[in-house]
Formats: structure tokens, C-alpha cells, sequence
């Protein structure tokens, strides 16, 4: 489940592909649904990855500890995408964490995805991550839904996973995407949530 700072929630179904002793690997296939709230109690549901039909598979990666929790996807663009957060819990078979608006995203072939943030940039071993929605993290600030020691802990952990990317370090390796491909070839079916029907 990821809760966002204003308030409003989503939440999908995934399988649990397993743990290593750095996080756990997560995975939804095309199809998948998935339910937003706002906070004033709406619901929508929609796909997962991308909203529109149907969907996309996407391969996530969540810490046992650390703020952020990482997806491998080959759509709209093949890359990663992190959102930055508060550490990752774990209930059982539930994972939360609250979405502290700052995300990083790496393309694989180096081009800019379309829409992408036009925000800072750090390239190393021909390769670049960026950072997204920076301006959101000073608008949580001024809002007094964190503070600002807060912010500058999630800049700095941003900075952090982004070297993890362009060093390719654990769980940023090529082995991330060959666990990704070796999930899709496994054919899972969609899960949804019981008793919902998706959103046109």
C-alpha cells in the first residue's frame, strides 16, 4: 500500500517472489488491478503500472531497510523508477510506505522518456538517473506535512540510491532485469482485488 502525504492511498495486489537479505522482490503482471482513495473517502479503480488498459508488469524491489522502493518496468519506457519514502513496513504479506513525493528514474537507453521531470540530472559510467518532483518535496514543506530535516534526509537518500543505479550495485544489477523477464515468462494471472470490476 502506498499512502501519500495529502492524504490519498493506493493499493494492488502482488506476488511475492521472494527475499534476499537486502529487501524483498515483488512482482504484478499486466492486468493487475489497482485501487486509489482520495482522502475524502472516493475510490477509483484503474491498472496497475500504467492506468490505462491493461496495465503493465512491473518488478518491485522493497528494502528490509531504507526509504524507498524501486520498480523495473519496459513500459511507457523501459528503465527503474524510485519513489522516495518513509522506511517500508511489513505486516505479514502487506507492505506499506508513505510516498514523500521526491522520485528518481533511469532509462536504459539514455534518452529522456517523454514527460520526464526536467529537474537534476547525475550521469556516471554512461549512465543517468534522474530526479523528479523536487518541487513537490518544498511544497510538502511549506504545506507542514514534513519538515524540513526530513526533506534534506530524503535528498540525501535520493542521492544515495542514485549511486546504487549508476554503480550498479545490489539491487541494481543486470541480474534485477533477468529476475524481471524470469517473472513474466512464468504467464501469472492478473490478480484483483475480490469483489471490484475495473474503472472504464
Amino acid at each position: 500500500m502506498k499512502q501519500k502525504l495529502n492524504g490519498n492511498a493506493g493499493s494492488w495486489l502482488t506476488y511475492h517472489l521472494g527475499d534476499d537479505e537486502v529487501g524483498s522482490w515483488l512482482f504484478h503482471p499486466e492486468g493487475t488491478s489497482y485501487t486509489g482513495r482520495w482522502a475524502d473517502g472516493r475510490e477509483a479503480v484503474c491498472f496497475s503500472g500504467v492506468p490505462e488498459e491493461p496495465g503493465c508488469a512491473v518488478l518491485c524491489f522493497a528494502p528490509h531497510q531504507g526509504g524507498w522502493v524501486a520498480a523495473w518496468r519496459r513500459t511507457p519506457w523501459t528503465g527503474i523508477t524510485v519513489d522516495l519514502s518513509r522506511p517500508v513496513t511489513r505486516s505479514g504479506d502487506v507492505w506499506r510506505f508513505v510516498d514523500l513525493e521526491l522520485d528518481l528514474w533511469h532509462r536504459l537507453d539514455r534518452d529522456t522518456p517523454s514527460g520526464a521531470d526536467p529537474g537534476p540530472r547525475i550521469s556516471r559510467h554512461g549512465r543517468t538517473v534522474g530526479i523528479a518532483d523536487d518541487d513537490d518535496l518544498d511544497e510538502a514543506v511549506n504545506r507542514e506535512w514534513i519538515t524540513p530535516a526530513e526533506a534534506s534526509r530524503t535528498r540525501d537518500d535520493a542521492r544515495y540510491v542514485a549511486d546504487l543505479i549508476l554503480d550498479q550495485v545490489h539491487p541494481f544489477t543486470q541480474a534485477a532485469w533477468e529476475h524481471f523477464e524470469q517473472a513474466v515468462a512464468r504467464g501469472l494471472p492478473a490478480p484483483r482485488q475480490p469483489g471490484r470490476s475495473l474503472a472504464p
